[in-house]
């Protein structure tokens, strides 16, 4: 999909995915292995703008609240 780390994992069907940083501290994204092909990739897009956004940086970051 691209250079940055993607890991497909087993997610509860109502994530999609996350973003993270290693520890070597590169983005390393998530997506849900019991997603579609197609709802992997917007998912990796809408991860990527976080990425590009710089928002891993930003502490107060949090998109989603459970």
């Amino acid at each position: 999909m691209d250079d940055n780390e993607v890991i497909l994992q087993d997610l509860p069907t109502s994530v999609h995915g996350f973003v993270f940083l290693g520890d070597d501290g590169e983005p390393m994204i998530v997506v849900n292995s019991r997603l579609t092909r197609e709802q992997n990739r917007r998912t990796f897009r809408h991860e990527k703008k976080h990425i590009r956004m710089n928002e891993l940086s930003d502490p107060t970051f949090i998109e989603y609240k459970e």
